[in-house]
């Protein structure tokens, strides 16, 4: 029987957590399983930092017992009969096996019965998910794999399970772009095809289940690797057309040399976009506050590249961007056509990260009287120490001086 290299993959503290938990199922009469991603990034030599279990025995059941002989905590059930451990500072998923069907296209599933391990495996998304390793204390780390999944890792394919898998869950559309730009895989010809014909279900998604696979994409560790795949399947354009533009695809090669990632990424794939198609794709994916400001501040950064381009002392820039989040800017660094634009603004977030060597307390101090002559006179100091002007204390104190002795 094939093992898995928990022993190499899993952090000390999570093996020893995992062994207590096989044990303590065992002493319930049951056999627990690590499941999915875990399994396959174990078998790839990969840190393993999720640990997903399943049981046939009901979590709902089993948790509050394992949780109890370890010291730890259960809660958190949800409709799938998932319930989370709290065990040495540790949170986990334990879910219950199960079959379950998609009564439309895009539906949350439902869930027909409890099953064995076996076909709980193969209602997953992909052959490389579909694998389990035993916790049982007699044979801890044995492989389960009913699914070729093995044969898949070997192959570098990333392959669906069974036809109707795009169909009944179009985010495992989303999934697949990240697996093939993270493991360096492919997907074969038949997940191929399946995915073309499918594309048109992600317009039955949600706007929130969009936008966490879009999160999922944005904080990869090689995110706009990532995000390009996504457009090249043509997940990404399935949500916004204009993103297949390929001046879409020429920032996203800057971006992945600059390692952007989170909302900076999403910054620099919709500066590109016409100012309404931005608004329709931070509409489509419902995007939280923050994240429509950083597509909001893009467009107006593009909007004021003439003036980026022109300004080149960074107090200059300052005053163009204003408060626009920084992850913005960094995104228009990246992304703006003008080249000039990009080396001004990359040279502007290089220093805006000094600090005045004053403040409010050190200018009445030395003699600025209060009031709003305070918030003028730390405006000019900073646009002296963004220049350059001014970088130790007692040059900044020299400043104030002779700015007061002018005004006299």
């Amino acid at each position: 029987m094939a093992l898995v290299p928990l022993d190499a993959a899993l952090a000390p503290d999570d093996l020893i957590l995992l062994r207590r938990l096989g044990d303590a199922a065992a002493n319930e009469g049951v056999e627990l399983w690590l499941v999915g991603g875990p399994v396959r990034d174990a078998l790839l030599g990969r840190p393993v930092l999720d640990l997903d279990l399943t049981s046939e025995a009901p979590a709902t059941e089993l948790g509050p017992r394992l949780a109890g002989r370890l010291d730890g905590t259960c809660g958190a059930r949800s409709a799938f009969g998932t319930v989370k451990l709290r065990l040495d500072g540790r949170t986990l998923d334990l879910a219950t096996a199960r079959s379950e069907v998609y009564p439309y296209p895009a539906s949350l599933p439902v869930i027909v019965a409890q099953a064995d391990v076996s076909d709980d495996l193969a209602r997953r998304d992909f052959g490389i998910n579909a694998m389990a390793a035993s916790l049982h204390p007699r044979r801890f780390g044995e492989l389960l794999d009913t699914q070729g999944g093995v044969a898949d890792l070997d192959a570098g394919v990333v392959r669906t399970l069974h036809r109707a898998s795009f169909r009944d869950d179009p985010t495992r559309m989303f999934r697949a772009a990240r697996y093939v730009s993270r493991l360096g895989s492919r997907m074969d010809s038949a997940t191929r095809g399946q995915l073309r014909r499918n594309l048109p279900h992600v317009d039955a998604l949600s706007a929130a289940r969009v936008r966490r696979e879009i999160e999922r994409l944005l904080t990869e560790q090689d995110a706009a690797r990532a995000v390009l795949t996504a457009i090249r399947l043509g997940v990404l354009p399935a949500v916004e057309a204009g993103i297949a533009a390929p001046e879409v695809r020429a920032v996203l090669r800057r971006a992945d040399g600059r390692g952007l990632r989170g909302l900076a990424l999403l910054g620099a794939l919709t500066y590109p976009l016409p100012a309404e198609r931005a608004d329709a794709f931070r509409e489509r994916i419902g995007a939280t506050k923050r994240q429509s400001q950083v597509v909001r501040a893009v467009v107006r950064l593009r909007e004021a590249e003439p003036r980026l381009a022109a300004a080149e002392r960074p107090s200059r820039i300052s005053r163009i961007v204003g408060a626009v989040p920084r992850e913005a800017v960094e995104a228009a660094s990246v992304a703006a056509a003008n080249p000039a634009v990009r080396r001004n603004l990359a040279r502007y977030l290089d220093v805006s990260r000094r600090r005045s060597p004053l403040d409010g307390h050190d200018l009445l101090a030395l003699g600025v009287p209060p009031g709003p002559a305070v918030g003028g006179m730390l405006t000019t100091l900073r646009n002296a120490v963004l220049d350059g002007a001014v970088r130790t204390r007692a040059q900044a104190e020299r400043f104030v001086r002779e700015r007061l002795a002018a005004q006299q």
